[in-house]
Parts: C-alpha cells; sequence; structure tokens
C-alpha cells in the first residue's frame, strides 16, 4: 500500500518475500531462478488478482476522493452519483491536461538534476546479496529548500500566482497518474535487460501482474541516479507541502483564509522537513532495503501522497470551518505528542543500530539473540513493538482534526494510516522472526506484548 511513513515511512508508504500463503508463483526465468535472485515463495495482496485489482482501484480512488471533496462541496453522499460527477470531473480537466503533463514532467526531471548536484553528503546504504554497497546522495533537504524558496519569492513578487496549482489540481492529479504509470511499466520493462539485476525478494514470482506491482528491480538506477530514492522522498513529499500551500494561496485570493489551514500547512511542512533532514535513516527502511520499485512505490510516492494527503488544505480553501483557539491549541499538543514519540523512538533506534556505545542509548536493556542481535527492550521499544508508527498516526490523526467537524473524508487519512501501519507491523514482524529466529522473537514479544498501544492492541 502507498504510505509516506518515515521511521515507516515513508510509507512512505510501503512485502516479505515469504508469506503465510503457501502458494508459489508462476514459471520463472532463468535469471529468476539462479541463486542470486531467488524465486519469490507465496503472494501477498491477494496475488496477482488482487494486485491487478490494486492497479486499477487505487487511480481509480485518487480521482474518487478528490471528486467526493471538491469545490462546491465535500460529502460522502455524492458516492450516489460519483460515476456521472467523476466522468465530468475527467472531462473539464483535459483542457488544462496538456499543461499539467508539462509542469509533472519539468518537476520530476527538476529533482532527478537536484539529486544528482554536487552537494550533500555521499552515504553508502546497507550491504546488497550481491556484495555490492550502493552509495546515495543526501539533499534532499536542499531540494525542499531550494524549490519552497524560489516558489515562495517567485509568489511574493506577483511573477506567479501559487494558486493556479490550486486551480489545475485536478489536471495535475491525472497527469501523475499517466505519469507514474507510464514510469512503472519503463521501470518493469527495463529490470529484464541483464541476467546480473538484482531483483527484489517479493516482486520475483514469475506472475507479470504481481511482479509490476511489487517492483521486480531492487535498486534501479541511471548512473548515480537512484530513482526509488529520488521518488520516495522528493517529488511527492515536497510537492505535498507546496501543493498545500498553493491551497492556502487560493483561500487568501478568496478572502476565506483561516489559522487552521495555515496551521496544517505549516506542520506538514515540519513533517516533511524532518523527514528529508534525517534522508540517511531511509537507507535501512523496507522500502529501501526490500522491496523493488515498481507500481505500489511509484504510484504511491508520486500520486497517492501529493494528491491525496492534500484534501485537508483542500477541504479548507473551499469550505472554511473557524475553530476556537483553545481546541486548536489542543490538536496541536496532540501533534507535538506524537512528534515526540515519533522522533524520540526513531532517534533512540538509530543511535542503537550506529553505536550502543552512545551515552544516549547506553542504559537501554537489551535482549541478546542466539544469532548474536539485540532487540531493544526499553524506553520507548519497551512500551510496544512500534512506538514510532504510534506517534507518526498520532500527528496523522491531530492534522485531519484542525478541519473540524463538518465532513468526515478530511479524516481519510488517519484512518487509511492506521490500516496501513497495521499491515505494515504484521509484514515487520514476520520479517522479524526470519531475521532473528522464530524461538526469539517469540521471546521479545513476551517480554514487549503490545504491538502498537499498550493495554489495546
Amino acid at each position: 500500500m502507498p504510505s509516506n511513513t518515515r521511521g515507516a515511512s515513508r510509507s512512505r508508504s510501503k512485502t516479505p518475500h515469504r508469506t503465510t500463503s503457501n502458494a508459489r508463483g508462476g514459471a520463472a526465468t532463468r535469471k529468476q531462478l539462479s541463486p542470486l535472485n531467488p524465486p519469490t515463495m507465496g503472494y501477498e495482496w491477494g496475488g496477482p488478482v488482487g494486485a491487478l485489482a490494486m492497479i486499477l482501484f487505487l487511480p481509480l480512488l485518487v480521482l474518487s476522493l478528490n471528486t467526493l471533496c471538491g469545490e462546491k462541496q465535500c460529502t460522502v453522499n455524492g458516492v450516489y452519483k460519483l460515476h456521472t460527477e467523476l466522468m465530468k470531473t475527467v472531462r473539464t480537466s483535459l483542457s488544462h491536461l496538456p499543461v499539467a503533463l508539462g509542469l509533472e514532467l519539468a518537476w520530476m526531471l527538476l529533482h532527478a538534476l537536484l539529486y544528482v548536484a554536487p552537494f550533500g553528503a555521499r552515504v553508502k546504504g546497507t550491504k546488497l546479496r550481491n556484495g555490492e554497497t550502493l552509495v546515495y546522495n543526501m539533499n534532499a533537504v536542499h531540494a525542499f529548500l531550494l524549490t519552497h524558496l524560489v516558489v515562495g519569492v517567485l509568489h511574493y513578487q506577483g511573477i506567479v500566482r501559487l494558486a493556479v496549482l490550486a486551480e489545475m489540481f485536478v489536471s495535475l492529479m491525472i497527469a501523475s497518474i499517466i505519469i507514474s504509470t507510464t514510469m512503472s511499466i519503463v521501470l518493469y520493462t527495463a529490470s529484464f535487460r541483464a541476467s546480473t539485476v538484482l531483483l527484489s525478494e517479493g516482486g520475483n514470482t514469475g506472475s507479470h501482474v504481481y511482479d509490476f506491482w511489487m517492483g521486480h528491480e531492487l535498486n534501479p538506477r541511471t548512473g548515480s541516479l537512484d530513482w526509488k530514492l529520488m521518488c520516495e522522498l522528493r517529488p511527492g513529499l515536497i510537492g505535498w507541502s507546496l501543493l498545500n500551500w498553493a491551497f492556502v494561496a487560493k483561500s487568501v485570493e478568496a478572502g476565506t483564509c483561516t489559522p487552521s489551514i495555515v496551521v496544517i500547512a505549516l506542520m506538514e511542512s515540519l513533517y516533511v522537513f524532518d523527514g528529508l533532514l534525517l534522508e540517511a535513516g531511509n537507507l535501512t527502511m523496507m522500502d529501501i532495503v526490500h522491496d523493488g520499485f515498481g507500481f505500489m512505490l511509484c504510484f504511491g510516492d508520486l500520486t497517492w501522497v501529493p494528491f491525496t494527503y492534500t484534501l485537508k488544505t483542500k477541504f479548507l480553501a473551499y469550505h472554511p470551518v473557524k475553530l476556537s483557539y483553545g481546541y486548536m491549541a489542543c490538536v496541536c499538543l496532540v501533534a507535538v505528542v506524537g512528534y515526540v514519540i515519533f522522533r524520540g523512538s526513531n532517534s533512540q533506534k538509530n543511535k542503537f543500530r550506529q553505536n550502543p556505545r552512545d551515552k544516549a542509548v547506553s542504559k537501554v536493556k537489551v535482549m541478546r539473540t542466539a544469532r548474536g542481535k539485540s532487540l531493544i527492550i526499553s524506553g520507548y521499544w519497551g512500551i510496544c513493538r512500534h512506538p514510532n508508527y504510534v506517534g507518526d498516526w498520532l500527528m496523522t490523526l491531530s492534522w485531519s482534526a484542525l478541519t473540524g467537524t463538518m465532513a468526515l473524508l478530511p479524516y481519510y487519512q488517519p484512518v487509511y494510516f492506521a490500516v496501513l501501519l497495521m499491515h505494515r507491523q504484521l509484514r515487520d514482524e514476520r520479517q522479524m522472526a526470519e531475521k532473528y529466529g522464530e524461538a526469539d522473537w517469540k521471546k521479545f514479544c513476551s517480554i514487549v506484548r503490545y504491538r502498537l498501544i499498550p493495554y489495546v492492541y
């Protein structure tokens, strides 16, 4: 599932090669049967049928959410005439589609160029199963600051209207669907170019549909440009932030700007900035280390994140609500608590991984496993097994709470995120059982009993 979770999440967005299913993938090619690229044993997501359903359903869902929550109304009651409204929405956006495609392609090209630009640290990733260690450019935060600064100055000087992005939102969304789908097809086709290509452990079943969804190649690159990391953190996440400010600009022009839309845009921009500032931490995440770069991640990064996570500011731009400062203060407090849990738990984990003797983590209690590895069983990680997910969800909930109670659709993100994080937590735990050994993982679970919420789950 697409994701933005960065301790997650990215998220982000996003499947282990061994699942609860005993089904085996279809006929594998010679390359897939090599020792370097063992075939995936079993399916997730309901196998090829489920993967096909997701490939067809997710773009439709993005379009539907933004049709139900538009300029005139934002209600789930519109589902009864969704087909008619959806077709009308698509037709009215077609006139701007060529311009939108140009803007989206230019946005992608800009971030590709910024990724390979000679500034920022160069950091080694984890060692791959073929013995290689890839080097990544860590300059995403520079890309964030540069794009926001340039767009902000151009808007302030009256050279461009930032609100134009809000007015072209549907056209940009359709353009993004076209680009992410096309890119997924190109990446999947390119994964068959040579027998030395390192494939993902979860997307090597021999089923074209399933492997296209999961991602066939692990680390598609063009020279030093790593497509997966670039798309994971830059066009979609930074685009999410800029589109939020486009809706703020639209509300200012309409004279309907409220404190809540500004606070949401500010908090979500800080969330993105925080993730990009700690970009190197993503190199150990499941999305980068394990998952291939297929439709699931490509669509999630480039389309799902920027065009569904902006539903809150889009709603407030056209349907402003006035909230009491006391209510907003309480909601912001929840966001701060969520951030402290999210950042504190991730920091504790990362520092322990890098140097267990670091003063900040030298007193944490650990459980030694038979395989010589250690698991933290105190601090944040002694309360539950995934405290970073809990913090992430609390922040998401607080952002939606700033839209008030007039409509349900702006709350789609915390609902979706809860399902996503529970699914991801189950994936993580299957992987941990393989990594640390079934017996030691069961022992760890008996010590840290709760998965996410103490005394609840």
